[in-house]
């Protein structure tokens, strides 16, 4: 009798033990769906700025392959050097993913086929920030400092002095303005302008992966959660 009652205590246990582990399996893939939406709505949000990027920098190509040599260009001009030099930066919701791999809990996901998802997810950002770091955030920093040494800020002290706003581009009255720029420096500036659109499509590239990966776990989730 005793080893009966010993033992039935053991199933209780366990059984209790099992649950509350199914429980938060439930709520970090709860969670985890919170999370993935999070990132395809910013992922979605910043892709029209890397066209528009990508867009200006074509523009400066026509721009000067038919105006070789120009020493004063328009503020529009002006104005697609800025753009060219930014667009939107991703940081993705790695709460869930956090928790699941620093605390072991990778082992409460029962399910192969979504652990397998999760991780590949996981990988697929850290292959993106890698990339962002050591090949596109450098080409960008490149191109800013190009920028600087070949706009002649002189002909843009007027504006500096009446501009009270955050922003970059010449606007209202400023669109208007005549800048000078140093050309012997021009032909380098177009040359990593070239290498710095190559990284800024493949960065983009990366990034829709990551979102159709994104969107692939969040039907899996679903389905083999029940969860809406």
């Amino acid at each position: 009798m005793l080893f009966l009652a010993v033992f039935c205590g053991f199933l209780a246990e366990y059984q209790l033990e099992h649950k509350i582990e199914k429980d938060r399996e439930r709520q970090y893939m709860k969670s985890m769906l919170t999370d993935l939406i999070a990132d395809t709505a910013h992922l979605n949000e910043g892709f029209p700025r890397k066209v528009e990027r990508i867009a200006a920098i074509d523009s400066l190509f026509e721009y000067f392959s038919i105006h070789r040599d120009k020493k004063i260009i328009p503020a529009y001009v002006h104005n697609l050097m800025r753009r060219s030099s930014w667009d939107r930066s991703y940081d993705r919701n790695n709460i869930t993913i956090s928790q699941l791999k620093n605390a072991g809990n990778m082992r409460l996901i029962r399910k192969k086929n979504v652990a397998d998802s999760i991780l590949s997810y996981d990988f697929m950002w850290e292959r993106a920030d890698s990339y962002y770091k050591q090949t596109y955030w450098i080409y960008s920093g490149i191109i800013n400092d190009y920028i600087k040494k070949i706009i002649s800020d002189y002909s843009l002290l007027p504006y500096y002095k009446r501009n009270n706003s955050t922003a970059a581009r010449l606007e209202g009255e400023a669109a208007g303005l005549a800048i000078e720029i140093n050309t012997t420096l021009l032909l380098e500036y177009l040359n990593h302008l070239h290498k710095l659109k190559t990284t800024i499509v493949q960065d983009k590239e990366f990034y829709m992966e990551i979102e159709k990966c994104a969107e692939g776990l969040i039907d899996l989730i679903k389905k083999e959660y029940y969860l809406k």
